[in-house]
């Protein structure tokens, strides 16, 4: 048995349950410190963890350490319990007691931080990992028996507990404990402060129940928050089960962690392992994009792109009457300046799909199709990065400058992964290094820019429709001059009223300079217009 994998078993016991009401905590006069048992057997059966073998088999030999204690203290128990009960339950209570207080010591040396962002290694965030739901499971237990550092542990962990994602389940727990008025006693054994717990749920429910009655007042933040998360999973669903969608991800249960499929966190932050990357979309139908009106979409781009009307029918005449949107693999050529990535990040959004822009220049490696998580900076490929950010099946992958990635093989070849990520039959069940299972990524779709053929791998020109696009003419000059304009715009924070668009004067003077038909070039002249008119502006 390895300390990295903890099994349902043991996650069952963990206190983050017991405060969201998952759990049923224990009742008045049962034994203070089933917790504990129920997570010492769930571990490791009925055996004596040995310290022999431990290291052997990849354990941290002071968790080993703690619950070899553990089992020897709840064995000496059901051996006196017979002559003196309460006796044998204090001996006991002094020993868990000692056991909580290593593990609270363990996890300060550490750096443990209480919000559970952890940026170290796998091996001692596995270990942490495990230690904080240790010290959890026997705070609870102490709880029960009135050990003041279990009772400001649960505590402590409670503003933490309500301030994350799932923070809305811990309400009922904090508002019913902070109305309780033996709270501040000293708690003693047989009190039943832990099955309390039970009672403070309710009362916490009730108590929130009865603030909205005849209350006009703002709805609390934590409220309001648990509304819209259930109204975005009810939308969610509404457009997997109401359109075509794709399991990506089945599960990451064979992975350790704590981090359950599906209740992770979409779009932010998610830790540092494989378990926690992959839980948002584990286990859940993913939507495929619909196709979108295709008239409306290709006015739109042939407006902004007049050069490229044969290059936009050429890419949507195959979308028409699919149910959803995939692109096959695509190489658009042209030389530099011409708007290609523009264009291909412009098309995806016209579609619907969430753009990934990938930058090949330079890049030696083959760290596009994943890394394994046994390096410190393991990552899953970048195609799955993408659709666990849109929470959708399928993307659009931007390959941008692919013909200057490097072409060395000591670390592996960008070309090569690509490849096989583009290959529909391997990508439907490709094998993810870092979360070291397969998923399905056959609705990803791929648009590759280059600036000629030179350099570019035979097999991938194969692979790969390739579409040339030529240099820019006049015709493209207003649309690619509002664009310029407002990406300007955007990067000084300023309306159309504050940068209007050019007068006629203006686009005569960039008619007349603009001959190479350089986006680039065009750019530039935009910026030097804007430039004079600022220093007009200074004059006046």
């Amino acid at each position: 048995m390895t300390n990295s994998p903890l099994d349902e078993g043991a996650r069952a016991c963990a206190l983050e349950r017991y405060l969201a009401g998952d759990a049923t905590a224990p009742k008045r006069g049962t034994f203070p410190f089933a917790p504990a048992a129920l997570l010492l057997t769930a571990r490791y059966g009925r055996s004596i963890p040995s310290l022999r073998t431990a290291a052997g088999a990849g354990e941290d030999v002071r968790v080993v350490g703690i619950y070899r204690a553990m089992r020897l203290a709840f064995d000496a128990y059901a051996h006196e319990m017979h002559r003196d009960k309460r006796e044998a339950e204090e001996t006991l209570a002094v020993q868990v007691a000692a056991a909580f207080d290593l593990v609270l010591g363990w996890l300060r040396e550490s750096g443990f931080s209480i919000d559970f962002d952890f940026t170290y290694s796998d091996e001692q965030q596995d270990t942490d990992e495990h230690l904080r739901l240790l010290a959890g499971v026997l705070a609870l237990s102490l709880w029960e028996v009135g050990h003041p550092p279990a009772r400001e542990h649960i505590r402590g962990l409670l503003p933490d507990l309500l301030g994350g994602p799932d923070g809305w389940r811990y309400v009922r727990a904090s508002v019913g404990l902070a109305e309780d008025v033996h709270a501040a006693m000293d708690w003693r054994p047989g009190r039943g402060a832990l099955g309390s717990l039970s009672n403070a749920l309710l009362r916490g429910g009730r108590l929130i129940e009865d603030a909205y009655v005849g209350a006009p007042q703002p709805a609390p933040t934590w409220a309001t928050a648990a509304r819209e998360k259930a109204a975005a999973e009810k939308a969610a669903k509404t457009v997997v089960e109401s359109g075509p969608s794709l399991l990506v991800l089945a599960s990451t249960d064979h992975l350790p962690g704590l981090a359950k499929a599906g209740e992770g966190k979409p779009g932010g932050s998610v830790g540092a392992t494989p378990r926690a990357a992959g839980a948002p979309i584990a286990g859940r139908r993913l939507r495929l994009v619909r196709v979108p009106d295709l008239a409306a979409a290709r006015a739109t781009l042939v407006a902004e792109f007049p050069d490229d009307v044969a290059i936009v029918d050429a890419i949507l005449g195959p979308l028409a009457g699919r149910a959803y949107v995939a692109l096959p693999p695509t190489l658009l050529l042209g030389p530099p300046g011409t708007g290609k990535s523009r264009f291909a990040r412009r098309l995806g959004e016209e579609l619907g799909l969430a753009v990934t822009v990938y930058g090949c220049a330079g890049v030696s490696d083959s760290s596009f199709i994943g890394t394994s998580r046994q390096w410190s900076t393991g990552r899953a490929c970048v195609p799955l990065q993408a659709i666990r950010r849109a929470e959708a099946a399928s993307v659009l992958v931007v390959l941008d400058e692919l013909s200057r990635a490097g072409t060395r093989a000591d670390n592996g070849k960008l070309v090569d992964g690509v490849l096989a990520l583009t290959e529909r039959e391997t990508a439907r069940a490709y094998q993810d290094p870092y979360l070291e299972c397969p998923v399905d990524l056959s609705a990803v779709s791929y648009l590759a820019t280059a600036n000629s053929r030179a350099g570019l791998d035979p097999a991938l020109l194969s692979r790969f429709r390739v579409l040339e696009m030529g240099p820019r003419t006049l015709a493209s000059l207003p649309a690619l001059t509002r664009a310029v304009l407002a990406d300007i715009r955007a990067e000084r924070g300023l309306n159309d009223a504050w940068l209007p668009g050019p007068d006629p004067e203006e686009e005569a003077v960039l008619a007349a300079h603009w001959r190479d038909g350089s986006v680039r070039t065009l750019r530039q002249l935009v910026e030097g217009i804007v430039a004079a008119r600022d220093a007009l502006a200074t004059r006046m």
